[in-house]
């Protein structure tokens, strides 16, 4: 009679070698074949929403007769007024790069506030500006405490507000990282404007405080309606940075040459447009989904 050989109850160390192996050449390639495909749908996304937001702030302004308020100012101030604001450290540095401080005067005052934006939220109060204390939800820093440490500051001429472009050299775009306004095209390519004359376009983030999303509108009267249920945000960021969208306001343009004076200023605030939280408009990053920017 043939004997029976016994049943293996396990693999031999040899096979479990060689099937780990397999699994790790597999899972190489499959690393390699999906690398960056995370950021391709991300962008693929914000292009998307990009379109989406501006239409919907749109909306919101003609439906309400004034655009939204209390946005996101992206700023922190020790002095808890607005006064002293300089560059949340949990902003992309893409972003950073690209904006620079703007203290307001009487005329931008009253142009943002014909627009219906007489607040913005700032970050103050015992939150350290800096990477040391990243909170859980970074998004949700502009809130009130406890989860956040924002505060609603009504505008007024000396209240620093986040600028694409500034006013002069002595508050140039230099002071946060950036371009110098004189020499910049980024606000030709991102709305047609001169790229040779000096324009003062300021910048928010569209934050779950904006009376876009909540109906509470902070400096007008009663409940406003609105457009969105949740501010949209951008993937494409680093987990521990702010990564909401933001919309641009023309206030301002240097038609003589001579720097911006009283007579520069348009009576009522024009939104530009809407950009990614790192700073780049629709056609940048429709390029960059489809692979066209290099």
């Amino acid at each position: 009679m043939r004997a029976v050989r016994p049943l293996r109850s396990a693999f031999t160390l040899l096979e479990l070698l060689v099937v780990i192996a397999i699994l790790a050449i597999i899972a190489g390639g499959l690393i390699v074949a999906y690398d960056g495909l995370d950021s391709q749908a991300a962008r693929g996304q914000a292009a998307f929403n990009i379109k989406g937001l501006d239409q919907a702030i749109r909306t919101y302004a003609t439906v309400n007769r004034r655009h939204p308020n209390n946005y996101d100012s992206l700023l922190y101030t020790a002095a808890g007024d607005g006064t002293d604001a300089t560059a949340l450290d949990i902003l992309p540095e893409k972003l950073k790069g690209k904006i620079g401080p703007f203290t307001l005067t009487p005329e931008a005052v009253a142009a943002l506030n014909a627009a219906g934006i007489t607040h913005l939220r700032y970050v103050t109060g015992s939150y350290p500006n800096d990477l040391s204390a990243i909170p859980s939800i970074p998004n949700r820093i502009f809130d009130d405490p406890p989860r956040g440490f924002g505060v609603s500051i009504p505008l007024s001429p000396g209240v620093v507000v986040a600028a694409v472009e500034s006013s002069d050299g002595s508050n140039a775009i230099t002071d946060f990282s950036g371009a110098d306004p004189g020499t910049s095209s980024r606000l030709r390519d991102m709305a047609g404007l001169d790229p040779t004359r000096l324009h003062l376009v300021v910048v928010v983030g569209v934050g779950n405080n904006a009376s876009i999303v909540k109906s509470n509108d902070v400096g007008t009267s009663g409940a406003t309606s609105t457009a969105l249920s949740e501010a949209p945000y951008y993937a494409d960021v680093p987990k521990e940075r702010y990564n909401r969208y933001l919309a641009i306001y023309h206030l301002a343009t240097d038609d003589e040459g001579d720097g911006l004076d009283s007579g520069d200023y348009l009576s009522k605030a024009r939104l530009l447009g809407v950009l990614d939280t790192n700073g780049d408009w629709y056609d940048e990053e429709y390029a960059e989904f489809t692979g066209q920017k290099q």
